[in-house]
């Protein structure tokens, strides 16, 4: 890691250096992976710190992100209000926190559920947030279900809208049409106030995600791709023993169906096609025909 995205950004002439990163539970979570692999990062660079709440009767419909009631320490319980907060170092001077980043102030995370109203007003008010706090950069930390293998490491796309960064580092610009999310509400206004951004989705198997379970191989995966971008230290070794485990329990419950088994060996062929120095648009074509040709219905006086 010897250097990230944003320090080449720096060397490339943009000003500042505060980094905001945003994971948001909800429909840019699957596998709950955004939002455990932040919280795991503000955790452990102790980012423990309220600098910011967004909440209130004009962001969500309570209906669809619920409060909820909780009890605290000294057993009185509350009730705790849908809200994204953003963290900090606990501490204005260098520490613990800041060991690979020139001071702890450089680095924000946004967390907490994703809005359900009003997300252009809400969008400005996080790029004025940021706008106060000389933030100049962001990192959108997602994730979605694909047909992607379990068996293999967790692809994470790295895209920007902002063609510096693009001719910069080799980053491409994201092809998706359709429904979005509150996240690119954010990166679109931030881009009117010259704010840049970047991109981080995990691509988490699509056969192997159950409601209100997370995937811990697609939090592994972009811990470390977090790492990577913002040259900071993170320490993995809960995740990787978690990842193996899922792995495991995963590859035990797909041996018990042909089908799943037939399917899961597709996909692996599939990436490792994709994967290869070979790999070309003609070979991932003829790899998807096979399987197809494979999957085909036989004649009727073919055994089965």
């Amino acid at each position: 890691m010897e250097n990230s995205l944003f320090d080449g950004l720096e060397q490339a002439g943009f000003a500042g250096g505060r980094t905001l990163v945003i994971a948001m539970n909800g429909w840019n979570d699957a596998g709950e992976a955004a939002s455990t692999a932040v919280t795991a990062l503000a955790r452990q660079l102790e980012l423990n710190r309220v600098v910011a709440t967004f909440e209130g009767d004009d962001f969500y419909d309570y209906c669809t992100a619920r409060p909820r009631i909780v009890r605290q320490d000294d057993g009185h319980r509350i009730l705790e209000w849908p809200a994204t907060k953003v963290h900090a170092a606990k501490h204005p001077q260098p520490n613990a926190a800041a060991r690979v980043l020139p001071n702890a102030n450089r680095l924000y995370l946004l967390t907490g559920a994703e809005p359900s109203m009003r997300w252009r007003q809400y969008a400005s008010e996080v790029v004025e947030f940021c706008q106060r706090e000389e933030i100049d950069r962001l990192v959108v930390v997602g994730a979605l279900l694909a047909d992607t293998p379990h068996t293999r490491d967790v692809p994470v796309v790295r895209t920007s809208e902002d063609e510096s960064v693009q001719q910069e580092f080799d980053v491409e610009s994201s092809q998706y049409e359709g429904p979005t999310g509150a996240m690119t509400a954010i990166v679109e206004r931030a881009r009117q106030e010259g704010i840049v951004a970047l991109s981080l989705w995990a691509q988490v198997p699509h056969y192997a995600a159950a409601p209100e379970a997370s995937s811990p191989k697609a939090i592994l995966a972009l811990l470390n791709a977090l790492a990577e971008v913002l040259l900071v230290e993170v320490d993995i070794d809960s995740f990787v023993e978690a990842s193996s485990h899922w792995e495991t329990q995963v590859t035990n419950a797909i041996a018990m169906d042909d089908e799943m088994t037939q399917y899961v060996k597709f996909l692996e062929q599939a990436r490792d096609t994709v994967d290869s120095e070979a790999a070309s648009g003609e070979a991932i074509a003829a790899e998807f025909e096979r399987f197809l040709a494979d999957e085909s219905p036989r004649d009727e006086g073919e055994d089965r």
